[in-house]
């Protein structure tokens, strides 16, 4: 379907114009753009993500193959599933787009995802790394929707559920068992040994929630005055726990300096937010204190994972630091207490 033509019935506009295109997609994999859409009474722009499988894929740093193919492709099915079904119950403190339309070529995989853009309700700004204080309206962001989306508990009796549905049942991009190869390609060392226990600690925890699962600091639009904020790209959306938001987004926003002076700080920020964030949804302190515990133990464990795939993907990374090799060793001497 013509992109103009879809856009058009979903919002029964007028006329469909085409401003330009946002950004690229990853690998080729199609294009975000801008359109001017004129209705009756109103005209505004709106944000159209578009995936057009490609037939031959390139990957920037040569992990291409087809399960990737697969899993990226599987991802875009994931995003619209969570516009569809899921992004309703996010509030303003943990603002998203909204959602006009999903459309879906069964027979070529093509793929629309019509949103609502951002930059027109005053979140134009991004940034590729933050001051400390300006973390802070991110963290509550994480807070909010770690709280909201926490797992509810299953009764003894009860069949294990689906949850959640058609999300992924392991949500970020990089949890081990998708990324085989990567781990493979590791050096043989302690991290790779233990890669895992360390995996399996972080499934076996046991209060779940929803994580964003790539909440780098690029998937955030801020306001002008850094007070407002709201997240984009839930192709990785999935269970998982509030750390590893956390973990990934603290180590894409800062610097080593900054990581190693404040890192205290902001996870308690977040973890005072995240407490009033499970209590304000109707649950007890004493929930959301062992949440809190739990998720707590395993700050160095979910920062550890990902720098376990780093390794593997691209060790020479600018992520690749002392800092997250400190924080890496600290998950691995707390494996050690577990035997």
């Amino acid at each position: 379907m013509i992109p103009e033509i879809f856009i058009k019935r979903q919002l029964n506009a007028n006329q469909v114009q085409y401003l330009a295109r946002v950004q690229s997609l990853w690998s080729g994999y199609g294009e975000i753009a801008k359109y001017q859409v004129q209705m009756d009474n109103e005209s505004k722009s709106v944000i159209l993500k578009q995936i057009h499988l490609p037939e031959n894929v390139t990957h920037v740093r040569g992990w291409h193959s087809e399960f990737a193919h697969q899993r990226k492709v599987r991802s875009y099915h994931v995003e619209a599933a969570w516009y569809q079904g899921w992004a309703v119950r996010c509030s303003d403190e943990s603002r998203v787009a909204e959602c006009y339309g999903v459309y879906l070529n069964e027979e070529t995989g093509d793929q629309y995802l019509l949103l609502e853009d951002l930059d027109s309700v005053g979140l134009a700004e991004r940034h590729a790394r933050l001051s400390v204080e300006d973390c802070l309206v991110c963290l509550n962001w994480l807070a909010n929707f770690h709280g909201e989306f926490l797992r509810p508990m299953e009764r003894q009796d009860a069949a294990p559920s689906s949850w959640p549905q058609e999300l992924w049942p392991i949500g970020t991009y990089w949890h081990l068992a998708t990324r085989k190869s990567e781990w493979q390609a590791m050096a043989e060392d302690p991290l790779k040994t233990e890669a895992g226990r360390m995996s399996e600690r972080l499934l076996k925890a046991q209060y779940q929630t929803l994580v964003h699962g790539d909440a780098k600091v690029a998937n955030f639009c801020f306001s002008e005055d850094g007070r407002q904020v709201a997240a984009v790209d839930f192709q990785y959306v999935g269970a998982g726990i509030g750390v590893q938001d956390v973990a990934y987004f603290l180590g894409s926003a800062l610097s080593e300096e900054d990581l190693a002076a404040s890192l205290p700080y902001l996870l308690e920020h977040y973890f005072a937010e995240l407490g009033q964030a499970i209590v304000a949804r109707g649950e007890s302190q004493d929930l959301a204190t062992a949440v809190i515990d739990e998720w707590q133990s395993l700050f160095a464990t979910a920062w550890a994972d990902f720098h376990r795939f780093l390794l593997g993907w691209s060790p020479d990374h600018v992520k690749n630091t002392a800092f997250s090799r400190a924080i890496t060793d600290q998950a691995l001497a707390e494996l050690t207490t577990l035997e």
